[in-house]
């Protein structure tokens, strides 16, 4: 009976192994061990209810139905051993060494889907790469201007530039953020590529949403210890405490600060890498309910679509300009979420794939949101910019597509002209986290030595880490521990 049993369990956990290392992949696509432990450590309070129903209905299914095939067929084959011939007595050693071995292969496999050498290296190495090459924001002079410009940073969802057809840079048959495309004439956009459009790299601990947001918002990479701080929203862990981000200095600076999002914020610790940094004031799914603006039992996607969301946009917008005081309103989007987007009801269906519907929507609410803010009185001393916060997870949707060739989309639309003119934005290798230094130029700020924490002002000429050292050597260095980062960043001192 105990043999039957153990020789069970081996067989489903290689069989539930194997299939959640697949749905793992399909669900956050590129993934690296930071990614999966922090979301591991994380509540699942507003998390997307589709994402808990699809492992339940997958591999925890599969699972159970591999159960209850094989434990009966064990229990049978271990009992009739014990009553045969003798010289058949060790026939069912065969059944049980195949079955060994394919658990083991199965084992393997799944390994080797979630990057079990990427886990390996994440406990096992460590680098002083950070240390070395980091730039501590409160040791360096920053110099605003007397007019100090209003900030209006709007996070999209997993977009990217790979979305414009390939003429323009993209990896598209077809340009599916043509308004967008239209716009950046008027702005300033960076590309990896002699062609127009390009973006960003995608480094280890960037590739999440609260990390994309990190990486943009302090120049690190969002890195999680195995013990010790889990990012929690509570008084005993607090997130980064060590380290200073934009919205600290723009709290310093005076500035009032609002953050928008469709999804519950406490979700990846947001809520409390907002409020801890820089005291910004939160608006989300919640809020939304408790304020009435959308009814009480109101759901959809990850709260509610993004027709409202840019609604709300507007009316934050007009009552923080009110304040007559410089302000930094930040916003995040949801519709183009994996899994297949979101599609809203007046969504045009241009094209056969949803994702590739949802998409194109979004770059028409975008480009209708920024020509609104166009018209309003405070546009004139405000400095846009339209960022992904990290590639796309829908690896289906882009599996025909290298993960070299795929780039986040970046725009930058009003800044100074000061800061805009004889910058070299084609043929550019960066990462998100070089976004944290830009956007404090594209504000008209002067900053000592044009880098800040492992970020680089891409306005200026000053070479960024990845072009001193290389993607493959930067991100390599991420990859692995950090003692440096440990120490200084993450606990309270």
């Amino acid at each position: 009976m105990l043999r039957a049993l153990l020789l069970s369990l081996l067989i489903v956990l290689a069989v539930f192994l194997y299939k959640a290392s697949f749905w793992t992949t399909n669900t956050f696509g590129l993934l690296n061990p930071e990614q999966l432990i922090y979301n591991l450590k994380q509540p699942m309070q507003g998390a997307n209810s589709s994402f808990i129903d699809s492992f339940i209905n997958g591999p925890l299914v599969v699972a159970v139905v591999t159960l209850v095939l094989v434990l009966p067929a064990n229990l049978i084959l271990f009992h009739v051993h014990l009553r045969v011939f003798d010289y058949l007595r060790h026939a069912y050693l065969v059944p049980v060494l195949l079955s060994v071995v394919f658990s083991v292969f199965l084992i393997t496999l799944a390994a080797k889907n979630i990057n079990a050498v990427g886990f390996y290296r994440y406990f096992t190495t460590s680098s002083a790469f950070i240390q070395k090459n980091y730039v501590d924001p409160d040791k360096v002079k920053l110099v605003f201007p007397t007019k100090k410009r209003n900030l209006i940073y709007i996070y999209v969802e997993s977009l990217e530039s790979t979305s414009i057809d390939k003429q323009e840079g993209g990896q598209m048959s077809v340009n599916l953020l043509p308004k967008l495309t239209k716009v950046s004439d008027e702005g300033i956009h960076f590309s990896n590529t002699g062609k127009k459009f390009g973006g960003a790299m995608q480094f280890y601990g960037t590739g999440w949403t609260i990390a994309g947001m990190v990486s943009q918002t302090s120049g690190l990479p969002l890195k999680v210890p195995v013990q010790g701080n889990t990012y929690a929203n509570s008084d005993k862990q607090r997130f980064l405490p060590g380290a200073t981000t934009l919205n600290d200095i723009l709290e310093e600076e005076g500035y009032h600060q609002t953050i928008l999002m469709g999804s519950d914020a406490t979700f990846g610790g947001r809520r409390s890498y907002f409020t801890q940094h820089g005291n910004v004031q939160i608006d989300d799914y919640l809020q939304a309910k408790k304020d009435k603006r959308i009814p009480k039992d109101y759901h959809v996607w990850w709260g509610y679509e993004d027709s409202k969301l840019f609604k709300f946009a507007k009316q934050d917008l007009t009552r923080m300009a009110a304040k007559n005081k410089p302000f930094n309103f930040t916003m995040l989007t949801s519709n183009t979420h994996h899994i297949g987007g979101y599609p809203e009801k007046d969504m045009p269906k241009k094209y056969s794939q949803q994702y590739s519907n949802v998409i194109s929507f979004t770059d028409t609410q975008i480009v209708q949101f920024v020509s609104w803010i166009k018209t309003q009185p405070f546009y004139d001393n405000t400095t846009i910019i339209i960022n992904g916060d990290h590639l796309s997870m829908d690896a289906e949707y882009y599996k025909n597509i290298s993960s070299s060739k795929r780039h986040t989309f970046n725009l930058i639309l009003n800044a100074p002209k000061s800061v805009t003119t004889d910058v070299k934005t084609k043929n550019r290798t960066f990462g998100t986290y070089d976004m944290f230094p830009t956007t404090l130029a594209a504000l008209g700020v002067k900053i000592q030595g044009n880098r800040l924490g492992l970020g680089t002002n891409l306005l200026s000429q000053k070479q960024t880490i990845a072009e001193k050292y290389g993607f493959t050597k930067v991100n390599n260095e991420l990859s692995q521990s950090s003692k440096f980062y440990n120490d200084k960043f993450m606990y309270e001192k």
